[in-house]
């Protein structure tokens, strides 16, 4: 195959090679600074002010289209529709989600290596590869079919597509996951799904996919849990993975402990130890929302966790919560609203609460989000913190965030998902980064508009239908290695977007 020459190395190890690793940026510093949380202790209630200035519709480099607001300077390049004709045969499925660079390498290390999820639940065919887990025939909602969901592997060179061909197929509802530091993605089921009675396999597991789809196997990884997988992120100093879980009110923060060291391909399949977080002093902690009866009492607060061993990871579902919850809240571990993105930087990790709080002009009574950051122990490797870093107040300021990225200059960047909001730049999903202080502001917008002439301008017709789909996720993003480009994609229609600009100018 075309996919040759690999540099596997982690995103983290890059950027260290280059010197632009710092302890989380500025981010987690600012956070130390009471005075500086002083204002949003209560939760943020409008955008702060952008480093990057105003945004503005700017052109694709592809198609010529406006579908991303950006600020000046900015420029960018779509790749990947749903239904393109890829390398392999295979054509684009829809539903683009989360996505990681794994490595990079070609001639000269130009090439970036990206593996992206699709969040299907029931299609026409499943995507052919040698890796495929769950081939059977399902029935969902009167109609049957296969399941759709799985994983692309995308080669990209100075912002413009090289390869893409499908490496993981038999999966469902592949959410989000995360990259490991031997250069490989882990791709998460955020489902309980069992499709035994309809002759086919238990759901609500993580798979590792390699940039060879020949070397995916399909293997679930039984160990790390079966429960409603949101995203992973691999500590690169202690080798453990730490997981969220998406299931509303139900949900715990988990933690994988590997028995086989190796760190490469296959050795997370080998077995290990699956762990819950629990708040010291605090059994059964609820971190849904400030106040009240939880153990949260404003932004910046820090509690001190430590890990319980689970002993059924893959247990049955209790109801509507996974095996694994209801054995950590029996333990006393704590509860989060909605687990959704996690990712690694330095020395430290940042996560989003998705629902995370409550509005009062929010009439459906739920959060709209939170960021938290858990520093790990350096004396105790069963201890850590978690810090209240972010909580939105108005939805204006925070759209119930969902993937979490960190970029190699240590700035957080996270994709909104919630209702469509309407800002002081229009409607449209965005992206937010965050001050040194842990304040959100609009970093960039969601502007796709297709019509019919549109679509046939682009030679896509048939793909998908015209529509405005300002209010669809963003999802995804992931900064290359040197942090030059920002990749990002778009749930609906499905693609894939590389950003470039002046980064510097801010923190991301």
């Amino acid at each position: 195959m075309s996919i040759i020459e690999l540099n596997r190395r982690s995103i983290l190890r890059g950027g260290a090679q280059a010197g632009l690793i710092t302890a989380l940026g500025g981010v987690l510093g600012g956070l130390m600074s009471r005075q500086a949380l002083a204002a949003h202790t209560a939760g943020q209630i409008e955008p702060a002010v952008s480093p990057y200035g105003a945004i503005f519709p700017v052109k694709d480099q592809e198609t010529g289209l406006e579908l991303f607001k950006l600020p000046r300077g900015f420029t960018y390049r779509t790749f990947s529709w749903q239904g393109d004709l890829m390398a392999d045969g295979n054509r684009v499925k829809s539903a683009h989600d989360g996505m990681g660079v794994v490595a990079v390498g070609g001639p000269g290390n130009q090439d970036t290596f990206l593996i992206r999820n699709h969040e299907v639940r029931r299609s026409e065919s499943l995507i052919a590869v040698p890796g495929q887990y769950d081939t059977a025939t399902q029935t969902f909602g009167g109609v049957s079919g296969k399941l759709g969901g799985g994983c692309d592997v995308l080669r990209v060179r100075n912002g413009k597509l090289i390869d893409h061909r499908a490496t993981l197929g038999g999966t469902i509802v592949n959410c989000a996951g995360g990259v490991t530091p031997w250069g490989t993605w882990i791709t998460s089921e955020e489902t309980i799904y069992d499709g035994r009675p309809q002759g086919g396999k238990k759901h609500g597991y993580n798979f590792e996919c390699s940039t060879d789809p020949a070397e995916t196997t399909g293997e679930p990884l039984v160990a790390m849990g079966r429960f409603a997988h949101e995203a992973v992120a691999v500590d690169p100093a202690s080798g453990f993975v730490y997981q969220t879980e998406d299931n509303r009110n139900s949900s715990a923060f988990y933690r994988f402990k590997p028995a086989d060291t190796g760190r490469r391909y296959g050795a997370l399949a080998r077995g290990g130890q699956l762990q819950a977080a629990r708040i010291v002093g605090t059994p059964g902690a609820l971190l849904l929302a400030l106040g009240g009866s939880n153990a949260v009492g404003s932004v910046g607060q820090v509690l001190q966790v430590e890990w319980v061993d689970l002993d059924q990871p893959d247990a049955n579902p209790v109801g509507s919560r996974s095996g694994p919850y209801a054995e950590a809240l029996g333990k006393g571990c704590l509860t989060m609203s909605r687990g959704e993105g996690i990712s690694h930087h330095g020395d430290a990790f940042a996560l989003v609460d998705t629902s995370f709080g409550r509005d009062s002009a929010n009439r459906d009574g739920r959060g709209l989000g939170a960021v938290w950051t858990y520093q790990p122990s350096t004396s105790d490797p069963e201890r850590g913190a978690l810090t209240l870093l972010y909580a939105a107040s108005a939805r204006v300021a925070g759209n119930n965030p969902d993937n979490i990225t960190i970029s190699p200059r240590g700035g957080i960047l996270t994709c909104d998902d919630g209702a469509q909001v309407e800002d002081s730049f229009g409607s449209g999903q965005r992206l937010m980064g965050f001050t040194p202080h842990g304040e959100a502001y609009i970093f960039a917008k969601n502007n796709v508009v297709l019509s019919d002439a549109d679509i046939a301008a682009m030679g896509r017709t048939g793909q998908f239908p015209a529509d405005d789909y300002r209010g669809d996720e963003l999802a995804g993003a992931c900064f290359d290695p040197s942090g030059q480009t920002l990749f990002v994609n778009v749930f609906t229609p499905g693609f894939t977007a590389a950003i470039r600009g002046p980064w510097a100018v801010g923190n991301l």
